[in-house]
């Protein structure tokens, strides 16, 4: 069953509070054999504030996380037919219980590699296009980083998908906090990101399942890239697994 939540603005952050230090209050989302809870599916709004030049570079560190080292998660390419990617990215984090202390894994999509940057050296680099970490995706704009990107959500199967499907379409970028330095959350006090919608929820087995659609997503120097979330269950060798935050994409460059 799809749950629908409304977005809400929790003033966690206030600008006199930017410069506090780390906070503990990053919420892990529910765990249960490595099943997660739901994100809020509610469009992102628009909002003032950006990382750049330092506005809000505290409140960011505190609701994203600042953690100095690279991502231990694997990235690997588990097969390449007709043009089509299917990547394995283990963004597993060390579990829903520990993952504010582990770093976001960054993805390039052209290669279908991890990008050697940690939380603090992502936000100014334009080398990686997506984030993960546990159910949570956020793209390389505004908030998110330097780079151009951006993501947009077709009700169109995968395959059908064409770049002329672009046109005309607004990208979402992420934008994290208010002109006050607010962080803009989910219900469960996650970060809100243009991914947010990307899954449905089943209130009785706990599980993710990938909503239907296809993601355009423009990667960090402003490629143009499809994106098909398979499964957040799944194995290096593109089976199905157990384990949450262990993606499969599939992925084409247009």
């Amino acid at each position: 069953m799809k749950r629908v939540l409304f977005l809400v603005l929790l003033p966690v952050l206030s600008s006199a509070a930017c410069d506090s230090g780390p906070s503990t209050s990053y919420p892990a989302p529910f765990d249960a054999g490595g099943l997660d809870a739901p994100i809020a599916e509610v469009t992102p709004p628009a909002a003032d504030a950006a990382t750049d030049g330092g506005l809000c570079s505290a409140a960011r560190a505190q609701l994203v996380g600042a953690v100095n080292s690279v991502a231990a998660g694997a990235v690997t390419v588990v097969s390449t037919t007709a043009g089509v990617t299917t990547l394995y990215v283990d963004a597993t984090a060390g579990g829903a219980a520990s993952a504010v202390t582990n770093p976001w894994l960054f993805v390039d999509l052209g290669t279908g590699a991890k990008v050697p940057v940690t939380d603090t050296t992502s936000v100014s680099s334009t080398a990686w296009d997506l984030a993960f970490k546990r159910p949570i995706i956020y793209t390389n704009s505004l908030d998110g980083g330097p780079g151009l990107g951006g993501a947009v959500m077709l009700a169109k199967e995968f395959a059908a998908v064409t770049a002329a499907d672009a046109t005309g379409v607004t990208f979402g970028t992420e934008e994290f906090f208010d002109a006050e330095c607010n962080a803009v959350t989910d219900p469960t006090g996650a970060v809100l990101t243009t991914f947010a919608s990307w899954y449905d929820y089943d209130e009785s087995t706990h599980m993710l399942t990938p909503a239907a659609g296809t993601w355009l997503v423009k990667g960090g120097t402003g490629a143009l890239y499809k994106v098909r979330i398979v499964t957040y269950y799944g194995n290096p060798d593109g089976t199905a697994g157990a384990t949450g935050g262990a993606y499969l994409l599939d992925v084409a460059a247009l």
